[in-house]
């Protein structure tokens, strides 16, 4: 599949989930992959590391040893520090709320909502709904698709004129 870049800068974390992203460290990562267990199911996931997430994490990993945590939220994941990660999703979504702003984005938009942007682009150009739901760490495809939004109908109605022609 080729890559398809969808605005300058793209950078893919296949729809990593917050606190997956806060809890990583450096030893998360090993040669060109990230990986890490899915907090909500425990699942082992892996993403490849792009030439633009390699540019932002070389600005992270300087000076890091391979224990310490990769993004400055320092979570562990225990409930004992949960206050902490709420505190840091709410202050994550205020700057993605400011952002969304700026670019003149009137919907809702969060750390989950970028989640799902992920499956809808990924449905958009074509991929199937096993390899989202893989992506994503889902155990069911009906837990993916609640994700994906449905398409237009211009897109419905081009398909159909695909698949009838």
């Amino acid at each position: 599949m080729a890559c398809q870049k969808l605005c300058p800068g793209h950078v893919q974390l296949q729809g990593m989930n917050f606190v997956d992203l806060v809890k990583l460290k450096l030893s998360d990562i090993y040669q060109d992959r990230i990986f890490y267990g899915r907090s909500k199911t425990g699942d082992q996931l892996s993403v490849r590391i792009t030439e633009e997430l390699s540019e932002i994490l070389g600005h992270y990993t300087t000076g890091k040893t391979k224990d310490d945590y990769l993004f400055p939220a320092n979570y562990d994941g225990s409930t004992k520090h949960y206050e902490k990660y709420r505190s840091l999703r709410r202050r994550m979504n205020g700057h993605l709320k400011t952002i969304a702003k700026d670019a003149g984005i009137e919907e809702h938009f969060t750390t989950y909502t970028i989640r799902h942007s992920w499956a809808t682009i990924a449905k958009y150009i074509g991929i199937p709904t096993e390899v989202i739901s893989e992506g994503l760490g889902h155990n069911s495809l009906k837990t993916t698709q609640i994700y994906l939004r449905s398409f237009t109908n211009d897109v419905l109605d081009e398909a159909n004129e695909m698949v009838v022609c």
